[in-house]
């Protein structure tokens, strides 16, 4: 790492500050080191309400991404927490809401300046063209008419060299982005969007939130090709997504529409949508 890096350590009092008064929204826990903020979360929901409840971690030992990946930080390097919440709604209400945090993410870091910012389905961040963050939404606890949600978001802000080449895809930081500023900053920025999110994804599902996640796709309109578990199981044109987050691919066959795999960029080839 430079020796010009300095990471200020991520403060609850400053998030708590920065946040205002939605601030009573949140309990906000900070930990040097952790197996993972989502784990922890799913911990505290076997024993009681998880409802606001932010865990925020230096670094984690056993990070988590989609499907059981595991997500490499370096301490101090990232942003890593996740959040409780207690929707208001059946369990399967909630297809979309994966989608929906991002947005929020991209909002809070456009807040801060930071321009640019995209987004690939189902939940990575980008920035130019690089792995900038993730989300990983998982639901515990269901009950008829709620269920508990586990939001886990990590967010690159400086990464060294080491830190990079341990991941297999491309990977970026805040720092590339031109930003300096404090975790704790960021954090406050990101928890002050997912509020207003969260409460109108539960009255109104992802449909208010479409709009501005196509606009934000980095993949929209381009070639694709879609994996599962490390086989090619479709390719085409990412034209749309629908009102549950559902990615919809022109295909030669038609449109088909798929609810999870993974999306690489593909050449146009002639003849081929796009």
């Amino acid at each position: 790492m430079p020796a010009s890096f300095v990471s200020s350590p991520l403060d609850a009092g400053r998030v708590v500050a920065s946040l205002g008064p939605l601030a009573s929204r949140y309990r906000i826990e900070v930990h040097p080191a952790i197996d993972s903020t989502s784990t922890e979360l799913k911990r505290r929901g076997a024993a009681g309400p998880i409802d606001g409840l932010v865990i925020a971690a230096e670094t984690q030992t056993a990070g988590r991404g989609r499907h059981g990946r595991s997500w490499v930080d370096q301490p101090g390097g990232s942003l890593l927490f996740s959040l409780g919440w207690q929707a208001p709604v059946a369990a399967g209400s909630l297809p979309g809401l994966s989608l929906a945090v991002g947005v929020a993410a991209c909002l809070a870091l456009e807040r801060l300046g930071i321009a640019r910012t995209q987004l690939k389905w189902p939940n990575d961040l980008i920035f130019r063209h690089c792995k900038l963050g993730g989300i990983l939404v998982e639901t515990v606890n269901p009950r008829p008419d709620s269920v508990d949600v586990v939001i886990g978001i990590g967010i690159n802000v400086r990464l060294e060299d080491a830190a990079r080449d341990a991941v297999s895809a491309p990977v970026t930081d805040l720092q590339a982005a031109g930003w300096s500023g404090s975790r704790s900053e960021l954090l406050a920025a990101v928890l002050s969007e997912l509020g207003p999110t969260l409460e109108r994804f539960a009255r109104e599902g992802f449909h208010p939130f479409r709009a501005a996640w196509l606009a934000r796709h980095a993949f929209q309109h381009r070639n694709v090709t879609i994996w599962s578990s490390g086989r090619e199981i479709a390719a085409g044109r990412a034209t749309n997504i629908d009102d549950d987050g559902a990615l919809l691919l022109e295909t030669p066959t038609g449109i088909r529409r798929f609810v999870s795999g993974e999306l690489t960029l593909r050449p146009d080839r002639a003849g081929e949508p796009g």
